[in-house]
């Protein structure tokens, strides 16, 4: 008589977990600086740099509100360096031999456990300079309410939403998670061959 969950979960249906679990023979950590200068590199040379020299040119006349104004936006990329980071405190995904563990655009909570029937297509693909491990559910419904836990109950500004609907649209799928410090396709052969006939 066969058991319908295992030690993290259901085997059989999607279902959503606090966190990866650690003991999955395939993991994925990534070192939480690295993780933070990969993620925000990119706003570092669209947005804080082109900001901060708008800036120093409209205060020209006055170097201590250049410095006020240049320390502004400093502060502003290293809390958004922090913010990313903490993200990384966790591993990002995982699997095992009944399904995949994987944070949603590296969100912190909740981790989502697809069992391997329910996984039509693992790929990697670059978004933003950055490898995406992108998931593609049998289930289309399953890639809506990803959307849905993406946006739902956080405040996100306008861009921010433009952003990722933009990323969502780029990549085909709204399960993606940012595999920084991994080898793409070394990680993508491991999680094939835990999956039962692909």
């Amino acid at each position: 008589m066969s058991s319908s969950t295992d030690r993290h979960g259901t085997l059989h249906t999607p279902s959503l977990h606090v966190r990866v679990p650690d003991d999955l023979p395939v993991l994925l950590r990534s070192n939480r600086l690295a993780y933070a200068l990969q993620l925000t590199r990119r706003k570092l040379l669209t947005v804080h740099l082109p900001v901060a020299a708008v800036l120093s040119l409209i205060a020209i006349r006055s170097w201590r509100l250049t410095v006020i104004l240049l320390a502004a936006v400093a502060l502003h990329y290293v809390v958004t360096c922090f913010d990313e980071a903490a993200k990384a405190r966790t591993p990002l995904l995982g699997a095992d031999d009944h399904g995949l563990f994987l944070r949603p655009n590296g969100i912190a909570r909740p981790a989502l456990h697809l069992p391997w029937p329910h996984v039509k297509e693992l790929a990697v693909q670059r978004s933003g300079g950055v490898w995406m491990l992108c998931v593609t559910p049998r289930d289309p419904g399953e890639d809506k309410r990803a959307q849905e836990r993406e946006t739902a109950g956080r405040f996100y500004g306008f861009w921010h939403i433009v952003g990722y609907q933009r990323t969502v649209r780029r990549l085909g799928t709204s399960l993606f998670t940012p595999i920084v410090g991994s080898d793409p396709d070394r990680l993508l052969a491991e999680l094939n061959a835990l999956r039962p006939n692909r």
